[in-house]
This record gives structure tokens, C-alpha cells and sequence, in this order.
């Protein structure tokens, strides 16, 4: 039996549960045929929208070296979204975020850093 397992950071708690035959499905029509086209469309739809938010927020917050916001409203408002489409996200591996996280120090911050690892 498969397990998925299901951390909550604000609990401070880790669990592993049996995981339900449904997150098993691997094709749309073995999901219609199990759950159901409406809910289907309406989960789609939703991560949809959550994927784009996503994209919209990610400009919204991106800064330069000095702070700065990279794009301003007007910028994001005319940029032309029509054909836009959702795409798999690329997961980073741990060394991947520590890596990014490092290069985003300042020198006297990673010196530190370094110092207390040694």
C-alpha cells in the first residue's frame, strides 16, 4: 500500500496516510471516469488561476540589487496575456534553494555564514 506523506508547519507535525486510489490516476479519462468531468474541469480550472495569480505575483514582487520594483503596475497591466498557458513547475532540490538563497547575501553575510558552518 502507497503512502503520501503530509507535513503541517503550524502544527509542527508530520504524518504519512494511506493514499486514496484516486491521486494513483495517471490519465484525464481515468479521472472523469473516478470523479467525476465536473469536478475535473473545476479542479483544472482553479489551479489554472492559482498558476496565474502566481505568475502576476511573481511580477509584482520582483525587485533589482537596489530594492527597486522591476515592473510597475502599468508595465504588468500592459503586457499581453491572451495566449498564455500553464506549464509544469520546476521543483528546486534543497542544494538548488540553498544555492539561490547564498548568492543572495551579502559578502559580510556569507563570510558569517561560512565561519559558523566551520
Amino acid at each position: 500500500m502507497s503512502t503520501i506523506e503530509i507535513n503541517s508547519n503550524k502544527a509542527n507535525r508530520k504524518i504519512s496516510v494511506a493514499k486514496p486510489n484516486v491521486l494513483g490516476l495517471t490519465t484525464l479519462s481515468e479521472l472523469v471516469e473516478e470523479i467525476g468531468e465536473e469536478i475535473c474541469v473545476n479542479q483544472i480550472t482553479q489551479k489554472n488561476k492559482d498558476a496565474f495569480r502566481a505568475l502576476i505575483r511573481t511580477k509584482l514582487e520582483k525587485t533589482d540589487d537596489e530594492g527597486d520594483f522591476v515592473f510597475d503596475d502599468e508595465a504588468i497591466l500592459n503586457e499581453d496575456y491572451s495566449d498564455w498557458k500553464p506549464s509544469m513547475r520546476v521543483t528546486k532540490t534543497a542544494e538548488e534553494k540553498a544555492l539561490e538563497a547564498f548568492s543572495s547575501l551579502t559578502p559580510e553575510a556569507k563570510k558569517a555564514l561560512l565561519e559558523s558552518l566551520t
